[in-house]
């Protein structure tokens, strides 16, 4: 579900648009003009603003241009019967996410939005995931960091890149840079052992990493190395 905004002057379009999208699920607001959207924005805020561009005062793009700037994760929708390739790179310019031409109708607009939806959804599920910050050597999840010596993050970020989250003992032992002995590989697992008791302190369950027999060491939960 989504807090959506829409901002059309025409009013009958507008209750069409929001009876629509309320029937799929999501919270709506509807205004008609630049004066309703920061009179709700006050008190609240959108997930999605559905814009028209032609609004009376101010227009749909210095809208679009100047709440791009104030909540830069805000997703925008322009609607409008310009279609000229010159008006939708404006509309793009301005910060719109999409420019959809009128007339449209509700079930398009529907779509549309709930393709931005999933992308939402999606986005948030990976931002909960725990980061691996590989310069800076920590892991954190939620409010929870925890630091990370230069062999950790080389078997964490080894892990998190290898074909099914697993690697071999001789890999492993290559990323540390230790020969690949009997002895080597005994230090190896004392060293998962330390990094799933810091993995548990960010509140991964253990073992966040386990034992393959005879092969190696896999990482049994998703994680993500920050950018």
């Amino acid at each position: 579900m989504l807090k959506i905004a829409i901002i059309e002057d025409h009013r009958a379009l507008r209750e069409i648009f929001v009876d629509h999208l309320t029937g799929d699920g999501h919270q709506v607001f509807g205004g008609s003009c630049a004066e309703d959207l920061d009179e709700f924005f006050t008190e609240d805020r959108a997930d999605l603003l559905i814009l028209d561009l032609n609004l009376p005062g101010e227009d749909g793009i210095s809208i679009s241009r100047r709440y791009r700037q104030a909540y830069p994760s805000l997703q925008i929708i322009l609607l409008t019967v310009r279609a000229e390739v010159k008006d939708k790179i404006v509309g793009y310019e301005s910060g719109a996410d999409l420019y959809l031409p009128k007339p449209i109708s509700a079930g398009e607009l529907s779509a549309a939005v709930n393709s931005i939806a999933r992308r939402i959804s999606a986005s948030k599920s990976i931002s909960a995931l725990p980061k691996l910050d590989v310069l800076k050597r920590f892991i954190s999840k939620d409010l929870v960091k925890v630091s990370l010596s230069n062999a950790e993050v080389a078997i964490i970020k080894g892990l998190i890149q290898a074909p099914s989250h697993s690697l071999e003992y001789w890999q492993l032992l290559e990323l540390i840079e230790l020969e690949p002995t009997d002895k080597n590989k005994s230090n190896l697992g004392v060293y998962i052992h330390r990094l799933n008791k810091k993995l548990s302190e960010v509140g991964i369950p253990e073992p966040a990493i386990k034992a393959l027999w005879k092969q190696g060491y896999q990482l049994t939960e998703n994680m993500v190395i920050a950018e």
